[in-house]
């Protein structure tokens, strides 16, 4: 056996043990989807027009979660980042508002802190 063989046979075991220990940890993820939590709501048009300005309402749900903790979401248009807007102990749902202008067809993606993403098409017309 070369050298190059017995690397390659040390890489496929620490790969293997890798890929086992990282799937354990995402597994046991404290911030793992719970089963009675409700979907991220956006309500956004459809179709646009040009240059006039339209909204976006992000609905955060209601979790049960640790006093420091802070829930989150972030969102962008077509590639450009709007931001990350985070929630902090919300006692009801949480919704926020966002008022914006577009020249061109794009894409809408929000996702949330359970890694949840919503997309949907604005089309300009």
């Amino acid at each position: 056996m070369t050298n190059k063989t017995k690397r390659r046979a040390l890489l496929r075991q620490a790969s293997k043990a890798f890929l086992v220990g990282a799937i354990s940890i995402t597994a046991s993820n404290p911030h793992a989807l719970d089963k009675d939590s409700k979907p991220l709501q956006v309500v956004a048009p459809d179709r646009v027009r040009a240059s006039e300005p339209f909204t976006i309402q992000v609905s955060v749900p209601k979790v049960k979660f640790a006093e420091d903790e802070t829930r989150w979401f972030e969102m962008w248009l077509g590639r450009k980042y709007l931001g990350r807007f985070e929630i902090a102990n919300p006692i009801v749902n949480a919704s926020m508002t966002i008022t914006l202008t577009l020249n061109r067809s794009t894409t809408l993606r929000v996702r949330d802190f359970y890694g949840r993403t919503v997309v949907r098409k604005l089309v300009v017309f």
